[in-house]
């Protein structure tokens, strides 16, 4: 059961009880059979106790006194007898009913995503408005809504009010609920103050002071998933007393389920939903210029050129030209940016002519790096018309390279000559900032002098000492016969990923690998490197794993959004060519993902699957400071048919994901591992730090201080806390949240030394929320279509509250003034203003309140011990009576 409804549903069942209703209730017949035998035989019985009383005291006739007393006196106490059994016959009861009202409630949804940021009405002169130069936003719009107008003050009147927010998902709690006499308020997220429960607010004024409106209704979302948050909220808010759901949103819905299904199951609900929409925002085109994406590398070699590309794209500005220029400046310096040097070729700005809206034109710049360091450029674009654009902030984008000028040293071992060997042989070979070294174990000492290799260095074996692997950065290993290394060996490789911050890329095969899965525990260490379980199945039933047929990789939401497996730098880009790559024939057979491993993608062959599911293809873990890779197929060859760069693309950024331990160590004690350089506007960014004591063993402690800095330098409150990884000694994780778009610093303090690691990460604007920021009118329409509800533009709802608000104002006025007689009017006034706003509210938002019963009891009144003793006496009376005067 989802928690959304947890808080509102416990203050909700606390209702008031009203006063005990107390009724008298009897056992009467139901028929006319049963009024005659009751009326009927009490009558008869009565008559017959008369005539047998004067027939028992004819003895008496003489003394026609005596005989009065003795007959009045008998009769009277049979018929007190005969009465109290017609009491008891008729069973009187009285029933106490405790009963209470069950107020009426509406929940109001806030939309919350960037959209939201942009202005709520169209400018004069403009396509849509700039919020950011002056005009109020569409979330302003909403916080004046809630905190400045009577709407909450009129509404709580007559119904308990809730607000959520939603964007990617609804709030699971409300951020408030308004009573007619208290305010509660739920904790708020990121850091934001809470009420405490019970706060007494009389006004909704008063009421807008206790929260923090921006907070609440700051936008943050960075996509809307309007049909899965209203479904929700129908699924879990239904019942009897709700009067309705109101949405305030621009209508945007760019992900998740359609809105349809919410519409759909509002109607149908049981009882049905009374949805209204509020909109809010320009239905206009809006006018807008941006830098869409940037393309280049995140790490680049001195000597080495490479391409820096922008794609620029804008909506209302097709054949129209822009310029886009480029600057620079060093990382972690106050200097201001300089443009770069321009050429003929690549000249700086740069005047490209806009294609139509939406399709981004890519502007190319070419660099030489000459000097190691970091380097943080802008890229800037800007119409030469004069107009007004959506937002100004999507102009420049920032992206930070880091140029180093030493080479990554790369061990290749291989198994065997195997044809994914080859190709990154060739291009490792090839690449200006790697040194190479190959051991291919099938060469033996003997005819080593007659194999050529293109490599550094032609190895004969693994290197026999700690000190001589600790030269290398990055192992990449084909299917290798692990057996061949001595047990110092598989020792030193062990500690130098765990330790030393190492990175390993395994690639399995069909020879060797069912050989380390079935082999003896002396090959533990190598295995425990592995982020995925090896199966024995290939060894057990000698399965060849042949097909005839590809099968494309299935790619968890981690392998989506890694960065070192996409094949462009634009996300899009990247995940739009490996939708065209066909895939792979076979794969290892797997028995599961280590603890703490990231799995990024399987295999989809459905005869593989087995109790595990499907084998992993990609997958990657942290092991101690350093981290491994896994690759499940011997045949990324095949990535080469759609592109050559794609391949080579691939195995460049594995290796410098895998040994970015060693590559940016700016210190032995210690390492910052971020798993991406760049992140959208909203999303969690995920930090990893591992720490070493001054003997170099693993830090332990319960919790490290990383301390976060916004792009305006301020850093962030609290600061950020680092919790231990369980499976990794030594290794502290935490995350934040990237509410602002520019370059965040990340810094930790190495215990018990001056030292501080630190890292960048660049957060971009998404595209999402800013590709259709105008209001869909039609949406929002089809929403409150046959639910009892309608749609309302904002203004026309903002309207019920103006002459309440002027009046309200004016009354102010003359109470400052001292004018109490005007004062009067104004307050006579404004009850009249709100009695027409109650009605108008009252049509769009029905009272539904009920009563109810909360406890019920039942009491007999005739079980009572002294009606008995009544009865045991009036017989008594009447035998003593007979036998004094000697009666039979």
């Amino acid at each position: 059961m989802s928690h959304l409804v947890t808080h509102l549903g416990s203050i909700l069942a606390a209702a008031e009880p009203s006063e005990a209703l107390k009724a008298v209730e009897f056992d009467l017949p139901e028929s006319t059979l049963g009024w005659a035998l009751l009326i009927a035989g009490p009558v008869l019985l009565v008559a017959w106790l008369i005539v047998f009383n004067v027939f028992d005291t004819r003895t008496l006739w003489r003394h026609s006194r005596a005989y009065l007393l003795a007959t009045g006196w008998i009769s009277l106490l049979r018929l007190c007898v005969v009465a109290g059994i017609v009491i008891i016959a008729i069973n009187p009861q009285e029933r106490t009913r405790t009963m209470s009202y069950r107020r009426s409630r509406v929940a109001f949804l806030a939309d919350t995503t960037l959209s939201m940021r942009y202005a709520a009405k169209a400018d004069a002169n403009a396509s849509t408005g700039d919020a950011g130069a002056g005009a109020q936003s569409r979330a302003d719009a909403v916080i004046a809504l809630f905190s400045k107008s009577p709407l909450l003050e009129r509404l709580r009147t007559r119904h308990d009010v809730s607000l959520y927010s939603f964007d990617s998902t609804i709030s699971s709690q409300p951020f408030a609920v308004f009573y007619e006499k208290s305010l509660t308020t739920s904790p708020q997220p990121n850091g934001g103050e809470s009420v405490p429960s019970g706060a007494p607010t009389s006004t909704a004024g008063a009421a807008s002071k206790s929260l923090d409106w921006n907070e609440v209704l700051r936008p943050r979302g960075v996509e809307t998933r309007l049909g899965e948050s209203l479904l929700e909220a129908i699924r879990e808010l239904n019942g009897q007393t709700l009067s309705g759901i109101v949405v305030v949103s621009d209508g945007g819905s760019n992900s998740g389920i359609e809105p349809s299904t919410a519409h759909d199951a509002a109607r149908n609900a049981k009882p049905s939903v009374r949805l209204v929409t509020v909109g809010l925002g320009s239905t206009a085109q809006p006018v807008n210029l941006q830098i869409a994406s940037i393309q280049a590398p995140t790490d680049a070699h001195v000597g080495d050129a490479y391409d820096f590309s922008a794609f620029v794209q804008g909506q209302g500005l097709a054949g129209q030209t822009v310029a886009v220029e480029l600057l620079m400046k060093p990382d972690g310096t106050d200097e201001q940016p300089v443009a770069v040097e321009s050429s003929d070729q690549f000249p700086n700005p740069r005047e490209v002519t806009l294609r139509e809206d939406g399709i981004p034109v890519e502007v190319k710049f070419q660099r030489h790096p000459t000097v190691a360091g970091t380097v943080e450029y802008f890229v800037r674009t800007k119409s030469k018309s004069q107009v007004r654009e959506l937002s100004d902030e999507d102009n420049e984008r920032r992206k930070t390279i880091r140029v180093s000028d030493r080479k990554t040293r790369v061990l290749v071992l291989a198994g065997g000559p195997m044809r994914d060997y080859h190709f990154v042989r060739n291009m490792l070979h090839r690449h200006k900032g790697i040194e190479m070294d190959i051991w291919l174990q099938t060469v033996e000492p003997a005819t080593a002098s007659r194999v050529s290799q293109e490599s550094d260095n032609l190895l004969l074996g693994f290197p026999s000492s700690a000190a001589e692997l600790f030269e290398y950065d990055v192992v990449v290993a084909f299917d290798p016969d692990w057996s061949r290394l001595t047990s110092d060996q598989v020792t030193h490789l062990n500690e130098w990923v765990g330790t030393h911050g190492g990175g390993l890329i395994v690639v399995a095969g069909d020879v060797f690998t069912p050989e380390l899965a079935g082999a003896s525990d002396a090959l533990d260490p190598i295995r425990e490197l592995y982020p995925v379980f090896l199966s024995s199945y290939l060894l057990n039933s000698q399965y060849d794993g042949s097909t005839g047929q590809a099968w494309p990789i299935s790619w968890t939401p981690e392998g989506t959004n890694a960065g070192f497996l996409q094949l462009e730098d634009d996300a899009a880009s990247g995940s739009a060519a490996w939708g065209l790559f066909p895939g792979v024939y076979r794969c290892y057979p797997t028995g599961g993902a280590r603890a703490g491993a990231t799995v990024y993608g399987w295999f989809t062959d459905p005869r593989t699957q087995t109790e595990y599911g499907q084998p992993v293809l990609f997958a990657a873990q942290y092991y101690g400071s350093g981290r491994t890779l896994y690759v499940g197929s011997p045949e990324l060859w095949r990535l080469r048919v759609l592109d050559e760069k794609y391949y080579d693309r691939f195995w460049t950024k594995a290796i410098r994901e895998v040994g970015q331990g060693r590559l940016q160590r700016g210190s032995t004690r210690g390492m910052l591992m971020l798993d991406r350089s760049q992140y959208i506007l909203g999303q969690t960014v995920r930090l990893r730090a591992s720490l070493l004591t001054p003997q170099l063993k693993p830090f332990q402690s319960d919790s490290v201080r990383a301390e976060v800095y916004e792009p305006s330098g301020k850093p962030i409150t609290p600061p950020r806390v680092l919790l231990p990884d369980k499976n990794r000694p030594g290794q502290f994780a935490g995350d934040f949240r990237a509410n602002l778009p520019g370059t965040y610093r990340v810094e930790v303090n190495i215990p018990e030394s001056k030292e501080k690691l630190s890292g960048k990460i660049d957060v971009v604007l998404p595209n999402l929320e800013s590709d259709d920021p105008r209001q869909n009118v039609k949406l929002l329409t089809d929403l409150a279509r046959d639910t009892g509800g309608r749609y309302l533009p904002m203004e026309e709802l903002s309207s019920l509250f103006n002459e309440s608000v002027a009046l309200r104002q004016s009354r102010d006025q003359a109470s400052k003034a001292g004018d109490t007689a005007k004062a009067g009017e104004l307050t006579a006034q404004i009850e009249v203003a709100n009695k027409t706003v109650d009605d108008e509210l009252a049509k769009l938002l029905p009272n539904r309140g009920e009563e109810f019963l909360i406890d019920e009891r039942l009491r007999t009144l005739w079980d009572r011990t002294w009606l008995l003793y009544l009865l045991v006496g009036l017989l008594s009376a009447e035998w003593l009576t007979r036998k004094l005067l000697k009666l039979a």
